[in-house]
């Protein structure tokens, strides 16, 4: 009689009796619409305002005073956290002692405060949350200005001439920075959008010189490949990227790998790399590192659209693709809707009806066959501007 060999037997005995019936096999009623996630965390991250102290970058730590709290703390900031200046991705040298700041704090399983997720400077927060200030008051000679925000109390601050755009006067909407009781600068729309760009081209610089920022995900040195995924800010960038180019690892020996695969992964860019298997041996699953690839041009920067649109793809990866493209149009308020500010494709689709109805759109407009860019620009003239630009909407 044939037998079975000894792991199999020592299974089938250890192994207990499992029916069809049992409970663990049976998925409850809302796991049966979709295996997608169901987190919706961001509304109860803590928001607050705090006066940026210092940064240790060494130890990737920052000390604020929340407001409405006696004593500074020091917070260890998320490794892949936020961090915003002017309107753009920035880093966290950039941030001024004594600025006001936007502040997200990550949470525990208690729902406690435990790191910093978001951290963004004042202008960064009025314009994720496209809430300029109006001017109520501007008194040259006595130089302070009273600015009202679009909800709670007005707000005096000192100014000096140099920090403000020539012309400010009341009745305008502006972007302001302060720290403590002074406006450290105002600017109009125009005068954001020439500091969002030197933003850029200063990340840019970092880019070239650093590379993209990100984390090893997979390693398979006896295969020889590796996964890694690059950060929120390496949107644009990453997905440039094409099969075949030529990337370098920047570790204290620089590593070389060719792109198998590029794919969204949420606002993230998973790369799938073909990697000399001794050459991993330096790496480890969750090691920070940054990526040098090839300059883009810098149209690929300022573009509206993700710069690998119209490749094949099957019908159902361009739907994915699309949602971790765009960000959530909804109407929901309150800085809680995970898909306006980490794209669509995080949205929990058990609470929220915007991704599988986007889904559906999207896959509508593909049977007509219509092009990648066509369906941009057909969903951006149905759900706005909000949909191509990280934002969030205030309560």
């Amino acid at each position: 009689m044939a037998t079975l060999p000894l792991c199999c037997g020592l299974f089938l005995f250890l192994a207990p009796a499992v029916s069809a019936d049992d409970d663990f096999f049976k998925p409850k009623e809302e796991e049966k619409r979709s295996p997608a996630g169901k987190s919706e965390t961001l509304r109860h991250v803590p928001k607050k305002f705090a006066a940026f102290q210092s940064a240790d970058l060494a130890k990737q730590t920052v000390t604020i005073l929340v407001e409405g709290e006696k004593q500074p703390a020091t917070w260890p900031v998320n490794a892949d956290a936020e961090l915003k200046i002017h309107g753009w991705w920035g880093r966290l040298e950039q941030f001024q002692a004594g600025d006001r700041v936007w502040v997200w704090f990550d949470l525990n399983r208690k729902k406690e405060p435990k790191s910093i997720l978001m951290l963004a400077d004042e202008i960064s927060q009025q314009d994720i949350n496209g809430t300029p200030l109006t001017v109520e008051k501007f008194d040259a000679d006595a130089k302070s200005l009273t600015l009202k925000p679009s909800k709670g109390e007005s707000r005096t601050l000192a100014f000096e001439r140099s920090t403000c755009d020539a012309g400010v006067k009341s009745g305008d909407t502006v972007f302001v920075q302060s720290a403590a009781n002074a406006a450290k600068r105002v600017v109009d729309q125009e005068g954001l959008e020439k500091l969002r760009s030197t933003q850029k081209a200063f990340l840019r610089e970092r880019w070239i010189k650093e590379g993209l920022p990100g984390a090893v995900t997979f390693l398979h040195p006896l295969g020889g490949e590796m996964d890694v995924i690059l950060d929120h800010e390496a949107i644009r960038w990453a997905r440039s990227l094409k099969k075949g180019d030529v990337v370098k690892l920047a570790t204290t020996q620089p590593i070389d790998g060719l792109v198998k695969e590029v794919r969204p992964w949420r606002e993230r860019t998973q790369l799938r790399l073909v990697v000399n298997g001794l050459d991993q041996s330096d790496l480890q699953i969750g090691q920070r590192i940054h990526l040098r690839m090839p300059t883009p041009a810098a149209e690929v920067d300022g573009s509206e659209l993700p710069p690998d649109l119209d490749r094949p793809r099957s019908k159902d990866e361009r739907v994915e693709w699309f949602l971790a493209s765009i960000y959530c149009s909804c109407n929901i308020r309150g800085d809680r809707c995970t898909g306006m500010f980490y794209t669509l494709a995080s949205c929990n689709t058990h609470a929220c009806g915007m991704p599988n109805q986007m889904r559906a759109r999207i896959g509508k407009l593909i049977d007509e066959g219509m092009t990648d860019r066509q369906i941009f620009e057909a969903l951006k003239k149905e759900q706005g501007p909000l949909l191509l630009k990280q934002h969030l909407l205030p309560q």
